[in-house]
């Protein structure tokens, strides 16, 4: 597995994962609706990515498994001033799943987050019954900090959020 930022030039592998994935990531997250699903709305979301991280706001990274997007990491809501923390989302390939692909991602963002962005903190937040996010969460070596009640509408349906938490300073995760 490889892991890149985003580029133009992925949109239609992009387009892609996000088809074959569109079912099982609206388990966990809001439709985004039919119209992003074309290539001009990909494109313009990827440009929309790299004008963000020549900012210093946001950087969204795509893991590859030979010419195959299968995972999306993305640290959001950068703040540096004193703070020097960000926001970590990831989502992964429903038939990639269970193989430690998105673990491995998530700690090559870290790794980046604390290394060349000089990040010091980054938090996470997972819908309590997604236990594979919290799983991904644990081998990562993020420690939970909070618990939000009713933090979420997901189909209707008013979900509990658990809030996770990783240092810059936290012991190196072995692999």
């Amino acid at each position: 597995m490889k892991l890149t930022l985003v580029h133009t030039s992925h949109t239609q592998a992009l387009l892609n994962f996000e088809q074959e994935n569109r079912q099982h990531f609206e388990q966990w997250i809001a439709s985004r609706g039919d119209d992003f699903y074309h290539p001009e709305q990909v494109r313009s979301s990827l440009e929309q990515a790299l004008w963000l991280a020549n900012a210093d706001r946001e950087y969204h990274y795509l893991a590859w498994l030979g010419e195959e997007i299968i995972g999306r990491v993305t640290l959001r809501g950068i703040e540096r001033d004193h703070y020097h923390k960000a926001s970590v989302g990831y989502r992964f390939s429903a038939r990639h799943g269970g193989h430690g692909y998105a673990s491995q991602a998530v700690n090559l963002v870290c790794e980046q987050a604390f290394g060349e962005l000089r990040l010091h903190r980054l938090e996470a937040v997972v819908i309590i019954d997604n236990q594979a996010s919290r799983a991904v969460m644990k081998k990562c070596g993020f420690q939970q900090y909070g618990h939000a009640r009713s933090a979420v509408l997901r189909h209707d349906v008013w979900m509990d959020m658990l809030h996770f938490e990783r240092l810059a300073s936290d012991p190196p995760i072995t692999r």
